[in-house]
């Protein structure tokens, strides 16, 4: 009777002391309310918030744990959080509560800062430097060598550098994003290394990054740079294992201080194994004297990664760009397909597809772009600028080239392969003018592709999201593109609109494969 007396009385004390040590390491929430709260108060619920943002950035927090900034309140200073470690099952959250984003106003000084830390969440925060050209001088969000980072649905505007950087680490999620008015670029995810080596390990560190969904705009350059580009949109750097997605990128890059090398809408370099696929970016610009300017961009040091089903419009420079620079390390074994371009290039190179590589970089090499379609208005459909182009391939792309011209390709393409692409220059047959003649590509098509082309207001109504409302772009059933381009095995297995396509059926010629 004793011991069971003893025992029940063991299992108690057990029962009682347990809870209270699983109470005591539970994940707390945290609550900061900048009008009811108190710093003095323990934080614990929302009756009991804090009060500024200071107070986050002197507790220290565990996995599972989350700091909620009341929704629709403005908070003053920045969020310094250093070596947080989270967990996968319980990652540390900054995050809002209630109804609407809480706004950061950092002033000049940057909103958020995370340093080495693992497993962070970032959420349904505003956060506004004092303007690029007022007085801030930071980025505006900042992941610092954090593995394992998500940012998802928050905006950043206001500040020198970017709305969002991200400077090494691995692990990167930036979801439902929308970066304006900042100065050298919207997002730009970056390894932070600053050695290339001579094959760019030492410089491709960071590992799975995610972007999608983000809208990057009217981020105009920043006054601090003015021996390279700013201005950009979307750019990564360093990363080996990316995939930038339904995102959008626009009038971006008008005032960059520097008359050379400029700003592209959605770009990547010195990287490996990235895809940029479903974007629309348009309207973007360079400076008055400046290069570049276009949607997208392969640059130097690329290695084995696509281009695909993007639509590109109204770009100062061109729709696709496809550069090396000098000190770049290998640029090879890249893929543009399904891609659209509609009048790109108005300032920069007049063409859709721009091949640029210094006389001085290594040689690009292994390029594939099929079933691209091309319409331009003021040159031709793919240019090339001086350089080594070695095994670079043109096939089953539509080039429409819309005014009077003796030439659809411009440049130095002697290395280059065109095969079985479509050719046509809108309004010579009316006038009783010739179709230029396409020596370089023997199996060329110069006929007529009877594309359904858009108007103004149609491109403006683009979404990637939803590529059943584009309804121009596709080919006329009476079309000479229809199933006569080259078989390719390897070929994605969609077109531009989601459709299905047969790796051993002749293809359509474009980037309608219906």
């Amino acid at each position: 009777m004793k011991t069971n007396l003893l025992a029940l009385i063991i299992v108690a004390i057990y029962m009682v002391t347990g809870c209270k040590n699983e109470k005591e390491n539970s994940p707390n929430t945290y609550y900061i309310n900048s009008e009811l709260g108190n710093d003095a108060n323990v934080g614990t619920s929302p009756e009991k918030a804090w009060k500024t943002i200071e107070k986050i950035n002197i507790t220290g927090f565990h996995a599972g744990e989350k700091v909620l900034l009341q929704g629709g309140q403005t908070f003053n200073g920045s969020i310094h959080i250093s070596s947080l470690r989270g967990t996968a099952k319980f990652p540390i959250e900054f995050n809002t509560y209630g109804k609407g984003k809480a706004t950061i106003l950092s002033g000049d000084s940057l909103a958020f800062l995370a340093t080495d830390c693992q497993y962070i969440v970032l959420k349904n925060i505003i956060a506004k430097g004092s303007g690029r050209l007022k007085g801030n001088r930071t980025n505006g969000i900042e992941f610092f060598k954090v593995h394992n980072g998500t940012i998802d649905s928050v905006e950043a505007s206001g500040y020198l550098w970017s709305g969002i950087q991200i400077s090494g680490g691995e692990n990167i999620r930036i979801t439902h994003a929308n970066a304006h008015d900042n100065g050298f670029c919207g997002i730009n995810v970056d390894s932070g290394e600053k050695e290339y080596g001579e094959d760019g390990s030492k410089y491709k560190t960071l590992r799975n990054v995610y972007v999608g969904h983000c809208i990057a705009d009217n981020n105009p350059g920043c006054p601090e740079v003015k021996d390279n580009h700013s201005g950009s949109g979307i750019l990564l750097g360093g990363v080996v294992n990316g995939l930038v997605e339904f995102c959008e990128a626009m009038n971006n890059g008008w005032d960059m201080p520097r008359e050379g090398n400029g700003p592209v809408g959605i770009w990547a370099y010195m990287s490996d194994s990235i895809i940029i696929q479903h974007c629309y970016a348009h309207h973007n610009k360079t400076s008055l004297k400046g290069k570049d300017g276009g949607g997208f961009d392969f640059d130097g040091g690329i290695t084995n990664s696509i281009l695909q089903y993007n639509f590109s419009a109204f770009n100062e420079g061109a729709g696709y760009g496809i550069f090396q620079y000098a000190g770049a390390t290998e640029w090879s074994n890249n893929i543009a397909r399904y891609n659209i371009s509609y009048n790109d290039g108005s300032k920069n190179s007049q063409a859709g597809i721009l091949m640029w590589c210094d006389p001085i970089a290594l040689p690009m090499k292994k390029f594939h772009a099929y079933n691209n379609t091309i319409v331009n208005n003021f040159k031709y459909g793919v240019n090339f600028e001086p350089g080594v182009y070695k095994d670079f391939l043109f096939e089953n792309n539509i080039f429409l080239v819309t005014p009077e011209t003796d030439k659809f390709i411009g440049g130095d393409f002697k290395l280059a392969t065109f095969q079985r692409n479509a050719f046509w220059a809108i309004g010579n047959e009316s006038k009783g003018l010739y179709q230029p003649q396409v020596i370089l590509d023997k199996s060329a098509i110069i006929a007529d592709p009877n594309l359904n082309l858009p108007t103004i207001e149609d491109i403006l109504k683009i979404d990637m999201n939803d590529v059943s409302t584009i309804q121009f772009f596709k080919l006329n059933q009476n079309s000479v593109c229809l199933k006569s381009g080259n078989v390719i095995s390897a070929n994605g297995g969609r077109d531009f609109w989601g459709k299905e396509i047969s790796s051993e059926a002749k293809p359509n010629i474009g980037a309608d494969g219906e």
